[in-house]
C-alpha cells in the first residue's frame, strides 16, 4: 500500500480517529502496520506486534471511551491473521471478516455515543 492509500483508509471507530488529542496519530500508525504487513500467510504476529506497539504509544485516556473496542478489533485482527496463516481463511475472507468486526465495533461506538446524549 502506498502512503496515499494509508490516508484514504477510512477510520471506522471515531475514538481511533481522534486519538492523541485529535491528531489521529494512532490510526495512521495502525494503517502503516496494515500497509507493511498486509493479510498474507505468515504475517499475523508481525502485524499484531506492529499494531500493539502503535497503540502502546497511546494510553486509554488519550484514545478515549472506546479504547476497549479498539483492543477487541486488534485481537480479532490477530485471530483472523492466524486463520490466514493456517490456511483456513483466504485473504478476501480475512478482509471481509475484519470489515465485519470493525463495522460492529463502530456500531457499538455510535450506540454508546447515542446512549450518552441527554434525552429531552
Amino acid at each position: 500500500m502506498t502512503e496515499n492509500h494509508e490516508k484514504s483508509r477510512p477510520c471506522r471507530i471515531s475514538a481511533a480517529c481522534t486519538d492523541d488529542h485529535g491528531k489521529g496519530a494512532a490510526h495512521a500508525a495502525v494503517s502503516r502496520c496494515f500497509a507493511r504487513y498486509p493479510f498474507k500467510k505468515g504475517t499475523a504476529y508481525d502485524r499484531f506486534g506492529c499494531i500493539a506497539q502503535a497503540h502502546f504509544r497511546y494510553d486509554p485516556d488519550a484514545i478515549g471511551a472506546n479504547y476497549d473496542l479498539i483492543a477487541q478489533v486488534d485481537m480479532a485482527s490477530l485471530r483472523i491473521g492466524l486463520d490466514v496463516d493456517a490456511g483456513t481463511l483466504s485473504v478476501p475472507q480475512a478482509e471481509a471478516a475484519l470489515h465485519w468486526v470493525t463495522t460492529k465495533a463502530q456500531d457499538t461506538a455510535i450506540q454508546r455515543s447515542n446512549d450518552d446524549r441527554p434525552h429531552g
